[in-house]
């Protein structure tokens, strides 16, 4: 597993490469769909839009899942059986509300839990790695012959690593809410990457050292392999101290999930590819109310469904792996999107560098997606690609319906432009046609 996170970080990295050139191409809320766009079109566009925004509002119910049953968890170690669907209910509330107050309460909660969450587990696994208790330190973890299953396991294994790295570039979503957001995105995409691939490397190592070179098949039974380790090396009340420390990066995550596909559904909004009911803003809070209240209710409504009939670790394990692949196919455009915009079309002397390195994360990434459809994964998660790609397969149709429209529209708005004496009127179309709305 921590070879698996390496090599997702080496391709994240490239993929931020790929995002911060657009982001200060395009800075704004477009994320996917307007990187894509701008190199394929709206109909392509849209769908990598499409894809990318349900891929996080169904993520949502993942994080959150998580969040309710580390609460859950931690009651139990106390003789309290208390079911995970409550929290869940409650973290549903609570995440809409601070989504629908304002970006700056939803973002400062979520960096404040994530930050300290990630600080105090890590500090706590190295005193585990220093206990009496546990192997020695070596590099066996990254070890490609002690795979379970091989490299195929650890191509299937980087689905779970780029899931944990992805939403990276959540921050080129906050474009408008961002005082310098040329600068102040590509920094922000950086530095937590840079955080996160720390981070998520040295948890998954301090566990392979912990379940040994040959617990593989442990670690993967492992109902809470943190609190396994942490019980083993310190004691049951360290690993009641990481689950809720889990508990609240998954609340944390959610939180960050809903800003992040509201948005992302503002800016197509914004280009004419979603209703023109996800623009509105509330008059006090300037926050898209509701496209907050529409993603929130989808999210409850899904984990609901899929939690009570299947359970939370079905939620949980099976939504990840599908979501994730749906965001590494966008991916996947976005980075031939790249070659394209600035490599192939590029005036740069250095367009080498422009091709070279959205092709490292374009060939990681389409290892990873291969690695899970080949061999067939058990049923039910061999649905996940085909969900998938019935989902883009919709989404190009009423794409092109979509593009059609708007054509037809932006040319009525020009003529209406240029036979129109009125200069304020003028200035409107031309506003209209581009995109534009109050405050924006």
């Amino acid at each position: 597993m921590p070879l698996c996170y390496v090599f997702a970080m080496i391709g994240s990295f490239a993929l931020a490469y790929v995002i911060v050139r657009f982001a200060r191409r395009r800075p704004g809320s477009g994320v996917a769909f307007s990187y894509v766009d701008s190199a394929f079109g709206k109909t392509a566009g849209f769908t990598a839009g499409l894809l990318y925004a349900l891929a996080w509002l169904f993520a949502i119910a993942v994080t959150l899942a998580i969040c309710a049953v580390a609460i859950s968890a931690i009651l139990g170690e106390y003789h309290h059986n208390v079911s995970w669907f409550p929290f869940f209910i409650a973290e549903i509330v609570i995440v809409f509300l601070l989504n629908y107050l304002g970006v700056k309460p939803s973002v400062r909660t979520q960096v404040l839990a994530e930050v300290g969450s990630m600080i105090a587990v890590t500090l706590i696994f190295i005193f585990a790695l220093a206990s009496s208790k546990m192997p020695g330190l070596s590099l066996q973890p990254f070890n490609p012959h002690l795979a379970t299953k091989g490299w195929g396991g650890i191509g299937y294994g980087m689905i779970y690593g780029f899931s944990g790295f992805a939403g990276f570039e959540g921050a080129a979503a906050l474009g408008f809410e961002t005082k310098n957001p040329r600068r102040g995105i590509p920094r922000a995409i950086i530095f937590s990457l840079l955080g996160a691939a720390v981070f998520y490397i040295f948890v998954t190592y301090a566990l392979a050292i912990g379940f040994g070179p040959h617990g593989g098949a442990t670690w993967g039974a492992a109902g809470s392999p943190l609190a396994t380790i942490l019980t083993h090396a310190l004691g049951p009340n360290w690993a009641t101290a990481v689950e809720a420390m889990v508990a609240l990066s998954g609340f944390s995550a959610g939180l960050g999930l809903v800003t992040l596909s509201t948005r992302v559904l503002h800016g197509m909004s914004l280009s004419g590819l979603m209703p023109a009911v996800f623009r509105k803003e509330h008059i006090r809070f300037r926050t898209p109310y509701i496209g907050v209240a529409a993603v929130v209710a989808v999210a409850c409504a899904y984990g609901v469904w899929i939690g009570l009939w299947r359970g939370a670790n079905f939620l949980i394990g099976f939504t990840a792996g599908a979501t994730t692949l749906g965001l590494i196919a966008v991916y996947i455009a976005t980075s031939v999107g790249a070659v394209v915009v600035f490599g192939l079309r590029g005036a740069s002397s250095r367009r080498w560098i422009a091709i070279v390195v959205p092709i490292v994360s374009f060939g990681l990434l389409v290892y990873a997606f291969y690695a899970s459809v080949i061999p067939v994964p058990a049923f039910p998660y061999s649905l996940a690609p085909y969900i998938v790609l019935a989902i883009a397969i919709i989404a190009i149709v009423v794409g092109f319906r979509l593009r059609t429209r708007t054509d037809i529209e932006t040319e009525q708005l020009f003529q209406m432009s240029i036979e129109s004496p009125d200069q304020a009127r003028f200035d409107d179309s031309m506003r209209r046609i581009s995109g534009e709305t109050n405050g924006t």
